[in-house]
């Protein structure tokens, strides 16, 4: 039987990064095929999904999990011991180390995690060899969080920053909000903001006046997504 991911999870410090990862129907088949990793064919993985699915977290733990490192897809050292996670490989690619490091997962002795936001058809590799490699390999998709997985994540930062949320009031923001981790973590803060600063309890009312504010102001969640990818811990 292989083995099963143990998450280990630190003590939150209010980033997306320390949240503990929330299960759910969008994630489950990334969850499955990382379980799997000893099993991955040429000892090869490739993770993708859209913005604030929860891709990064899910391979920073797996990194911590298996001993591995993250590195960056522009610069891959050809020297490099251990299990990979590769992130945003489609914002540009050392081709030539990453089919070094391929050779050496193939070989056994490594696995590689590639993670991006689309497949190896958007990734313009031009090297005939590592583009062969990477058709080769297993490709598994995060989409955008469903609505247990926001929840989930609603209920764990809230209850970070002490705020009472009722199931009613879950039920309310939901389909509401921007549906991302990123755009859940802006929507708490928002909400134990105007919660201070009026004196209010969060409830419908102030939800409803904290989602038109943020309507308002869309730019924030970018500058907020920025934010959340740098809280994620590189395991060395």
């Amino acid at each position: 039987m292989a083995a099963q991911l143990w998450f280990d999870f630190s003590p939150t410090n209010g980033s997306v990064g320390h949240v503990q990862f929330c299960d759910g129907r969008s994630n489950a088949a990334a969850r499955g095929a990382l379980n799997r990793w000893r099993s991955w064919p040429s000892g090869v993985l490739i993770l993708v999904g859209p913005s604030g699915c929860g891709k990064s977290h899910l391979a920073g733990l797996w990194s911590k999990t298996v001993q591995g490192q993250i590195i960056s897809s522009t610069c891959i050292p050809q020297r490099l011991e251990g299990n990979i996670v590769v992130e945003n490989v489609e914002q540009g690619l050392d081709e030539e180390g990453l089919f070094h490091l391929l050779n050496r997962a193939a070989s056994g002795r490594a696995r590689v995690l590639l993670v991006g936001r689309c497949g190896p058809q958007g990734w313009d590799v031009q090297l005939g060899d590592l583009a062969s490699r990477l058709r080769a390999a297993e490709l598994v998709r995060i989409d955008e969080p469903d609505d247990d997985v926001l929840s989930c994540i609603l209920q764990k930062l809230c209850k970070d920053r002490m705020i009472k949320l009722t199931d009613k009031l879950i039920q309310y923001l939901v389909p509401r909000m921007e549906r991302s981790s990123q755009g859940a973590l802006q929507l708490v803060d928002a909400l134990n903001a105007r919660s201070l600063e009026t004196s209010r309890p969060v409830n419908t009312a102030l939800a409803r006046l904290v989602l038109a504010e943020m309507a308002e102001k869309p730019e924030l969640l970018c500058l907020m997504e920025d934010e959340a990818s740098d809280s994620i811990e590189t395991v060395q």
